[in-house]
């Protein structure tokens, strides 16, 4: 209850997507914690006139991208447009690790929301029914946000966040690490669930693109074989007719002072590449803001 009382942060982000009803937004933000942190809605929806809302979680799969979509449109009104954001140094890993899975606990009255997750982890139901099993795993850090939630004081981090967009205020890192690049592939599962995602899209006549947003050294700090993952995504988006944007080569975020860390751009970064990828949508889908607006 404690958790559910927070006007602010990631548990009112939970609050908006699992408790509430009926919103209408235009576009979702789809993916995993370079959604979260590099699409902001304020910039979005600025430039092409519409409603945003950032859906993006940490740690988000592809299968637990759809599995928090589907719920979200069980119970809100589905979206016009979705952009997911997808990154191809990451779909050879096909887990179905539910990242921080005990901050679902507080939302599993949602049974659309309860039935995905046990999709993925059998304990879930358990978790539910039977509170001896879901205790060991709401430590400390859950008893804090509970607090914050009874006492209505933000957490450090609560206020950085707008419409599900968490932001880092970090204006530098450290860029002297060496990461070891990989080859890297497309799993098959994950091959899968891209499928159903595109699939799910189609069936509710939602308008789908994808993005990889930038990263620090353009990507081939993270993977060897970059080109050949990039015509893959790209040739899966044509056959499906989807735009697929590329980010990773443009030389404009280069810059050091965009990112909190190798993957993640900071607060500028990414006020710079959600007024990019703001105005490349208009482009694709000749969207007029006055007209919107």
């Amino acid at each position: 209850m404690g958790i559910r009382k927070n006007q602010s942060g990631i548990y009112n982000k939970y609050n908006e997507l699992f408790l509430k009803q009926g919103n209408t937004y235009d576009v979702l933000f789809l993916g995993s914690s370079r959604a979260e942190m590099h699409y902001n809605p304020k910039v979005f929806d600025s430039i092409t006139g519409l409603s945003s809302y950032n859906l993006g979680i940490s740690g988000a799969s592809p299968k637990i991208s759809l599995a928090l979509l589907k719920t979200y449109c069980t119970q809100h009104q589905k979206p016009k447009f979705i952009i997911f954001n997808i990154d191809y140094f990451s779909l050879q890993n096909d887990t179905d690790r539910i990242n921080d899975f005990p901050r679902y606990f507080p939302y599993l009255n949602n049974k659309n929301l309860r039935m995905e997750l046990q999709k993925m982890d059998n304990r879930f139901n358990s978790f539910y029914y039977n509170p001896l099993h879901s205790l060991p795993y709401t430590q400390v850090e859950y008893l804090s946000a509970s607090l914050h939630g009874w006492f209505d004081i933000p957490g450090k981090y609560d206020t950085l966040m707008y419409k599900g967009f968490q932001t880092s205020i970090t204006s530098k890192f450290n860029n002297s690490d060496s990461l070891q690049p990989k080859y890297s592939f497309i799993s098959n599962k994950n091959r899968k669930y891209i499928d159903s995602l595109i699939l799910f899209t189609k069936e509710n006549n939602i308008r789908l693109t994808f993005v990889t947003s930038p990263v620090y050294g353009g990507g081939e700090k993270n993977v060897l074989n970059k080109t050949a993952l990039v015509t893959q995504l790209k040739n899966i988006a044509s056959i499906h007719h989807i735009s697929y944007l590329d980010y990773t080569d443009s030389l404009d975020y280069r810059n050091p002072m965009f990112y909190a860390d190798f993957l993640h751009l900071n607060h500028e970064g990414a006020g710079v590449f959600s007024k990019s990828i703001s105005l490349a949508f208009n482009n694709i889908y000749g969207i007029n803001p006055l007209f919107n607006k």
